[in-house]
């Protein structure tokens, strides 16, 4: 038969009461946070969504930080592409105007100004900046992109923006795409015919030329050097102005074709920040309705059922109650004196 000491009775008291006390404190605290999960023991497969979900929430938090910053430069961007339409289409109007023969130099010359005060607005436009960063510069947005001539000096970089997992959209438009274009390149022939040498069947280089023409570097009509070169909207209203000051209705005419290309180039590249702009208000929208589905699924695994935990609060309390009593009946009255 085994003996009982009055040691292991205490032990055994003091170990029922401490772990009925224990549950009682965790149903408080709980009870105080309304939390069902206060650690990751509460429900470890719980946690681990829910650490998920706080890593996906802390993502979207700053995706709505880039979704502000890019709403903002792409706002800005389609006033300014406004505003260039708008000196472009003015510029079309004088045109057609002065393309005619009725008008005098003096008439002219008074609209050159006109037009010379509007390529200073293109080039201030080019130029435009939202706080310190040059919109039209490409990704060198600490670089004055255009100096007074109009010479570019930024470079053809997109600058994206990650509004989503994995999902990256351009918020800029650079100086080249927007303010420049491609012409053909007259071409030359008396520099660039080729002749036919009767004593051997082959063609040669004109004078000017280096080489044969069967070596890679004879003349090719298709080769890029004889293709194209790059014509801003400066150059076309400085050639225009220069046309009014010269009376020269004749490159006025030829110039108009050239300021239509310029304005449906402003207009195509404002539609497509336009549908940017929608892009990243989805977006907005996606990521919240993304929070708010997470904050539920949040709520259903962390949130407490408030009845039901109060209810195992009160069971509690009254089993620590109960602990209690069975353990004084359990010590005697000269043990609980001298524990005293």
């Amino acid at each position: 038969m085994s003996r009982v000491s009055e040691n292991s009775s205490v032990n055994a008291i003091n170990y029922a009461v401490g772990k009925t006390k224990g549950k009682v404190e965790d149903l408080q605290l709980k009870g105080s946070t309304l939390k069902r999960v206060a650690k990751p023991s509460d429900d470890p497969v719980g946690n681990v969504e829910l650490l998920a979900i706080r890593s996906q929430n802390i993502d979207a938090e700053q995706y709505k930080r880039n979704l502000n910053f890019a709403q903002t430069q792409l706002g800005f961007t389609e006033n300014v592409l406004e505003h260039l339409t708008d000196l472009l289409v003015k510029a079309k109007e004088l045109a057609v105007g002065q393309a005619s023969s009725i008008y005098g130099p003096e008439i002219r010359a008074g609209v050159a100004k006109e037009i010379h005060q509007i390529r200073q607005q293109v080039v201030s436009l080019g130029n435009k900046r939202m706080g310190n960063r040059y919109i039209f510069a490409g990704q060198k947005v600490l670089t004055r992109p255009f100096d007074k001539e109009g010479q570019y000096l930024g470079d053809t970089n997109k600058m994206n923006i990650e509004i989503n997992k994995d999902v990256f959209v351009p918020i800029n438009i650079n100086g080249k795409e927007l303010f420049f274009t491609k012409e053909k390149k007259p071409i030359d022939r008396e520099q660039t015919d080729l002749k036919l040498d009767p004593d051997i069947g082959q063609t040669q280089a004109a004078p000017g030329q280096r080489g044969p023409a069967n070596e890679s570097s004879a003349y090719d009509p298709a080769l890029p050097q004889n293709g194209f070169v790059e014509v801003s909207m400066f150059d076309e209203l400085r050639a225009l102005e220069s046309a009014l000051l010269t009376d020269n209705p004749q490159i006025v005419q030829g110039l108009l074709e050239k300021l239509d290309a310029s304005i449906e180039r402003a207009v195509a590249l404002r539609t497509e920040i336009g549908a940017l702009t929608n892009t990243v208000s989805n977006a907005e929208s996606n990521i919240e309705k993304t929070v708010l589905l997470n904050e539920a699924h949040k709520s259903k695994i962390e949130d407490a059922d408030v009845t039901s935990l109060y209810a195992d609060l009160q069971k509690e309390q009254n089993v620590l109650k109960a602990t209690y009593r069975a353990s004084s009946n359990m010590m005697n009255v000269s043990l609980m004196d001298f524990l005293k």
